[in-house]
């Protein structure tokens, strides 16, 4: 809208309830320093209208905060439309908004006809305080300012808003679902002169993203936006000349200055910083194994299992539903194929510190009906483990499959599936996977979508944003000399476009130890297209894979096992037998000595 006039109400009330990780004191003293009591009181928030006549499956929550005239929360519901559950608030109440902006109410009437909500009275550094409803995917705040013009010195300026980005950036994290971002954007040199790298250092959160603001909007978590209309665009004055422009948003109406004497607010010079919560990395040493849920009909389950993250994911379902009672992991495996992307030795650590045994279900050379191989398969595990249910981490059909593989030779063998990834949102298990603390790495990419620095790299919250950014392209770049466009990445890689290798989880006994060196690049290999490349792990000498690289079959690791432990005990041994005859020299001595 236009500019306002007057700035007051851009004027933070600080709550005195504290954000994680802060203290009275600081809360007090912020308060002092813009002018209020240190026990001053937020006002409560005017309520918010009322819930959005669009349904809510697959959007993304997006809550915007300290948006001036509105017209940022106005940008992403035309862009959007329908994908977001959009929340915009302000710091001034709905009356305050409409005095100091003259275009406030058009657009709040907007917002509400485009399912929006609207929630006045919200401060920025208390937002828990807020009671906004749920989590949020999304939490926007851009240029943030306290609105002090009156304010000359440089360092003052800097510190008090050094405090307002701590106290908000403490806020939104509590506000987070799992795998939700915070999006800041400043201009200038603010991320260092407000400390953002150091709050966020403190506060457990890592900038994934620093990206210019013409890029897409939200990281292209909502997909591609729609065509703006001409009437949308912002005023020129706000959108391009000599105050610099090509805000992604401005197509949509976002005018990103509070006044036009704001020179120094370009869009040539912000930056919007994506900001996730840290991954938190496990305890590397022994610990108890989270107790398995069964009940008194429980039925004995095995998982499939190739040591990645979706059938990690499988076995934590099955762990922890009172149906089933898991008894064994089993990996379905040709005879003679060598597990690049899943080496078996990697397999047989897991299984240990997981505490199950590890199956092996060989699938014979050239078998004149692979799905009878298979059956045959499963029914030895039911006949001789008693395995009545066999669960997967698999999510979607792949290629000309009309039904999934497993649940088809399952049931041919009187075994049922059980499926709890079938059809879920990639993104969402991606969350789980930082939720729950899985340790997963990356073990084998392809291009288009990857080059060989994926290799080796932890699924952390800025693999996810990445992984979510090149999911969000319309389609992945031609492989070179295919002569045809790749698919869009899908975001869990059920399409095979990468594997993972997990390395600790809430039930493992301990972390899996394994070394890795440069990835190695694969080349005509089952299904590899003219043109691809793929990359997979290589693991140094002494580590897991180099450990038992010769067990090329179950009998064989079953065989590298027993030897080691053989060869322990010998050791062992040896050592008792030595200190008893270094204890029986020194009593001799003794009575020589006495």
């Amino acid at each position: 809208g236009n500019p306002p006039k007057s700035r007051a109400c851009c004027r933070p009330r600080i709550s005195t309830t504290r954000p994680a990780g802060h203290t009275a004191t600081s809360l007090g003293l912020l308060a002092a320093l813009l002018g209020g009591a240190a026990g001053e009181r937020p006002r409560a928030p005017e309520s918010a209208d009322p819930v959005p006549r669009i349904a809510m499956a697959n959007r993304r929550r997006v809550l915007t905060v300290g948006d001036g005239d509105m017209s940022c929360s106005l940008a992403l519901a035309r862009a959007f439309g329908d994908r977001l559950h959009l929340l915009g608030s302000t710091l001034c109440s709905h009356v305050e908004l409409e005095r100091t902006y003259a275009g406030a109410a058009a657009i709040s009437a907007e917002l509400s006809e485009r399912g929006a909500r609207v929630a006045h009275g919200v401060d920025a550094t208390a937002l828990e305080a807020a009671t906004l409803g749920s989590s949020q995917d999304h939490v926007v705040f851009c240029h943030p300012h306290l609105g002090l013009s009156d304010l000359l010195s440089v360092e003052e300026h800097a510190r008090r808003h050094t405090a307002l980005i701590g106290h908000f950036l403490a806020s939104a994290k509590s506000l987070l679902a799992p795998g939700g971002l915070i999006h800041l954007t400043l201009c200038g040199n603010q991320r260092a002169s407000w400390r953002v790298d150091d709050h966020c250092r403190r506060l457990g959160l890592e900038i994934v993203d620093g990206r210019h603001v013409a890029a897409p909007p939200l990281g292209g978590r909502a997909g591609v936006p729609v065509p703006p209309q001409p009437g949308w665009r912002a005023r020129k004055r706000f959108r391009d000349g000599s105050l610099g422009s090509r805000h992604a948003l401005a197509a949509y109406g976002y005018e990103h200055r509070r006044t036009e004497g704001d020179g120094d607010v370009r869009s040539d010079k912000s930056v919007e910083l994506v900001i996730a919560e840290a991954t938190p990395t496990p305890c590397a040493g022994p610990r108890r194994r989270e107790d398995q849920a069964v009940g008194p009909q429980a039925e004995c389950c095995a998982v499939s299992w190739t040591g990645g993250k979706d059938c990690n994911l499988a076995l934590l379902a099955a762990w922890r539903d009172a149906s089933l009672r898991v008894a064994a992991l089993v990996v379905f495996r040709p005879e003679g194929a060598v597990f690049r992307a899943h080496p078996l030795c990697l397999m047989e650590a897991q299984a240990a510190s997981l505490g199950l045994p590890l199956l092996h279900v060989v699938i014979p050379r050239d078998p004149p009906s692979y799905k009878e191989a298979y059956v045959r398969g499963i029914r030895r595990l039911r006949e001789q483990h008693g395995v009545r249910v066999l669960a997967t981490g698999d999510m979607d059909l792949v290629g000309t499959m009309a039904r999934n593989w497993i649940e088809e030779c399952a049931e041919a063998a009187g075994v049922r599936a059980f499926l709890p990834l079938w059809q879920a949102e990639r993104a969402s298990l991606l969350r789980r996977l930082l939720a729950e603390r899985f340790l997963v790495f990356f073990s084998c990419v392809k291009s288009p979508w990857f080059e060989a620095g994926w290799v080796g790299r932890q699924l952390d919250a800025a693999a996810v944003y990445e992984l979510e950014t090149l999911a969000a392209q319309p389609r992945a770049p031609a492989a070179a000399g295919s002569g045809e466009q790749a698919k869009p990445l899908d975001l869990g890689g059920e399409r095979g476009e990468y594997h993972t290798m997990c390395l600790d989880g809430p039930l493992y006994g301990r972390r899996v130890a394994v070394t890795l060196t440069q990835p190695l690049e694969l080349q005509s290999q089952p299904g590899q297209r003219e043109g691809e490349r793929w990359w997979t792990l290589g693991f140094a000498e002494g580590s897991v894979e180099a450990g038992c690289a010769a067990a090329a079959d179950a009998a064989a690791a079953a065989a590298a096992v027993a030897a080691a432990a053989t060869a322990a005990a010998a050791a062992a041994a040896a050592a008792a037998t030595a200190a008893a005859a270094t204890a029986a020299a020194a009593a001799a001595a003794a009575a020589a000595a006495a």
